[in-house]
Order: structure tokens, then C-alpha cells, then sequence
């Protein structure tokens, strides 16, 4: 007489299914890291040719993470290669920034960020100042405000699309650096662009 498979516990079944959710789970999460990898490589790299762009017509800003971080020269700055001992995927803040010595732009920003909640997401957000207000029992504040650029769940996100905001983005701002008008990128930022979030400096 044939032995009759006894059923599976509750435990095996769920055991199961667990197993398959972290198949799936650690899949995804590899395909992402590689992704933000890329990006990242891509998208500091893109903003370090326009640092060097903007600093021949001495316009300054800054990169976060800094590049020396990140690139090894063979001929400061033009000439340099990625860093192979720079982690690139660990990267989920990227910021490019106005310091120049007016006072209104300094903290003008790109800002990169990559959020993970349930699943991985990137935003691009230019980041400014709309001028200071006086609290009563705090004193003055700056007022920051957020304009979303590019947001996308990091699956379906293309960094040629994301790259193509930036160029329109950065064009304007660098126009507006050269023309020492700073309404020119602002009202750009609040014409085109989803306002994001408001807060107090």
C-alpha cells in the first residue's frame, strides 16, 4: 500500500511563502543598487562638468558629496576618472549649490534624494530662499521653499529623462548668473515646476 503524503503543516506553508517573498524581495533590491549606482555615477559627473563650466565665468558652487570623494584627477579639474574605492550606491543625497556672494542666491540648490519607504523612489528639487520673516519669540527665519523637478519610484525611473529637466533647469540658472538676475531662474522654478514643501532655516 502506497505511503500517503501527509499535508503540510502551517508552518511549511507559511515557510514557503516567506522564502518566495525574500527571493522576490532581494532581486528587486539588487536591480535597484545597480540603478543607483549608475545614476549616481552619471548624475555627479554631470554636475561636475558644470561645476567646472560655471567656475571659467566665476560662478561658484558646491557639490555634495565632494568630488575629491569621489574623482581621481590625472589634470585638475578637467581631466579625471570615477574613484573605484567610492560606493556609489550608498550615495542617497546629492546637492549642487549656489554660494555666490550675493547674498539672496546663497543656498539657491539641486537637490537629489532618494527615499526608501516601502519601495525606492528619487526626487530632484531645486531648493530656495524666498527672504527672511520675523517671529516674535524666535527672531528671524529664512524661509525655504521646494519646487519638485523630477520624481519617479526608482523601477520606471530613466536618468535621460531626469538629465533632461536638469539641462533646461541648469541653462536658466546659469543665464540668470550671467545676466545678475536671479528672477530669471526663480520665476522659471515657480512657473514650471510642482511647489513642494515650505519650511523654516
Amino acid at each position: 500500500m502506497p505511503a500517503t503524503e501527509q499535508p503540510k503543516d502551517w508552518f511549511s506553508k507559511l515557510d514557503e511563502q516567506l522564502t518566495k517573498k525574500e527571493k522576490e524581495v532581494m532581486k528587486e533590491s539588487s536591480l535597484t543598487t545597480g540603478k543607483k549606482s549608475e545614476f549616481n555615477k552619471k548624475l555627479l559627473t554631470d554636475l561636475w562638468q558644470t561645476w567646472v563650466r560655471f567656475n571659467k565665468q566665476n560662478i561658484h558652487f558646491t557639490i555634495d558629496p565632494p568630488p575629491s570623494k569621489w574623482l581621481e584627477f590625472t589634470s585638475y579639474p578637467e581631466k579625471f576618472q570615477l574613484s573605484n574605492d567610492f560606493t556609489f550606491e550608498n550615495v542617497s543625497n546629492i546637492t549642487f549649490k549656489d554660494t555666490a556672494g550675493e547674498v539672496e542666491r546663497v543656498g539657491d540648490t539641486i537637490k537629489i534624494i532618494y527615499k526608501k519607504e516601502e519601495n525606492e523612489s528619487i526626487s530632484a528639487l531645486f531648493e530656495f530662499s524666498e527672504g527672511e520673516k520675523y517671529d516674535r519669540y524666535t527672531g528671524w527665519h529664512r524661509y525655504i521653499t521646494q519646487h519638485i523637478l523630477y520624481e519617479s519610484p526608482m523601477k520606471v525611473a530613466k536618468v535621460e529623462e531626469l538629465e533632461d529637466v536638469l539641462l533646461s533647469v541648469i541653462a536658466k540658472w546659469y543665464e540668470s548668473q550671467l545676466k545678475r538676475n536671479r528672477d530669471l531662474i526663480i520665476d522659471e522654478i515657480k512657473g514650471s515646476y510642482k511647489k513642494g514643501e515650505t519650511f523654516i532655516e
